[in-house]
């Protein structure tokens, strides 16, 4: 039977067989030669475009009772795929950026992140593999719930760091730690899948919560110290403010912890946060002078692992009540901070027990030599 192509549909063709050389075109870009003003294409080209139109026509052929209307859907359709293709290969010979018309290629920055971010990225990956495999052991799962508990963790944490939780502040925190859309998503199922792997070892004792109780709820002192490096030199400066009457000794220990401290608290004149005396982050010698130094007054010289200490009273803040959910509070910090304890030692555990094998030489150079 003979075929009639109505002219509007063989434009169509001819539209479309122009959108397709654009497209095939666009990607074989940098193969073509300028010949009086016009591109002179590869053979192969022309080749390719004229076998799409056959097929076009032969299948117009074949189906001769195929309406106007059913062709042109199918010409779409069969341009969709082609460009779905096209597309595909021109974002892979996309270059990672451009600069000034030169184009920098993934291949050129892929040392360079090796040597600066490789080891952070490596024990990420490999803890990630790790962990989940110790999961699969131990037919343990973790949930879309687990992952999201994990993030609010974290916002509670910026809440109490007094950080205003809103999307943009949470953003630039990312930002600022190079958190992007995959790292943050495998941090949160990184810090799911620990936290599952522990869970069990993270049980506050009677004695932790009692502990904690006190140093929530109980008495606390805001002092000033000096530390010097010896216990003569400590003994020297203590005889000097003892000598200083009392209404001017804050000011004359604020000058000379701020002159002769090794201590980082030097740049404050000293001070220090309100330290209640169960709080066992200090030195047993610290908490113990607590109750006993009043307001103005000075410590004897205290040994401490890092030198010799003095400590001046400021104030003290008297203890509370607590609430009725008061040790259910502290025992829930206490959890989450033996959590992060016992996660931090299971995954280095884990990374000194199966250390992956770099075989990247810019990557290998700095895992090498990591601590």
């Amino acid at each position: 039977m003979t075929c009639i192509w109505p002219v509007a549909w063989i434009g169509g063709l001819q539209r479309l067989s122009y959108r397709i050389m654009r497209k095939i075109a666009h990607v074989s870009r940098g193969r073509f030669q300028v010949c009086q003003g016009a591109f002179r294409v590869p053979t192969v080209l022309f080749t390719v475009s004229a076998a799409l139109l056959t097929t076009m026509f032969a299948v117009g052929c074949a189906e001769s009772q195929v309406t106007t209307e059913q062709a042109d859907k199918q010409a779409v359709k069969g341009l969709e795929a082609s460009e779905a293709k096209v597309g595909h290969a021109d974002a892979s010979s996309r270059p990672a950026a451009t600069l000034i018309g030169q184009r920098i290629e993934m291949s050129d920055l892929m040392p360079l992140l090796g040597e600066a971010a490789g080891v952070v990225v490596m024990e990420e990956v490999t803890i990630d593999v790790l962990a989940r495999r110790e999961l699969e052991r131990r037919a343990m799962t973790i949930s879309t719930l687990d992952v999201k508990a994990e993030e609010d963790l974290l916002m509670q944490a910026m809440e109490r760091a007094g950080a205003p939780i809103s999307g943009e502040v949470v953003l630039d925190m990312r930002a600022a730690r190079g958190l992007g859309p995959a790292r943050y998503k495998a941090l949160l199922e990184r810090n799911a899948m620990l936290r599952a792997l522990v869970r069990d070892e993270a049980e506050p004792t009677l004695e932790q919560i009692s502990q904690g109780m006190a140093v929530r709820y109980g008495d606390r002192y805001v002092m000033r110290i000096l530390v010097a490096a010896t216990q003569q030199e400590a003994a020297a400066i203590r005889q000097r403010l003892a000598a200083v009457p009392v209404e001017q000794r804050s000011v004359a220990f604020a000058t000379e912890a701020f002159t002769r401290s090794t201590d980082s608290s030097n740049e404050r004149g000293g001070l220090l946060e309100p330290i209640s005396p169960a709080d066992a982050s200090y030195a047993a010698a610290v908490r113990t002078a607590l109750p006993v130094v009043g307001v103005n007054e000075l410590s004897s010289v205290l040994a401490l692992d890092n030198g010799f200490a003095i400590l001046l009273g400021v104030q003290k803040i008297a203890g509370q009540s607590p609430p009725a959910d008061g040790e259910q509070r502290v025992r829930a910090e206490l959890r989450a901070r033996l959590e992060r304890v016992a996660m931090d030692q299971l995954a280095r555990r884990m990374l000194a027990e199966s250390p992956p094998t770099v075989f990247d030489s810019s990557m290998n150079w700095v895992w090498s030599r990591r601590k």
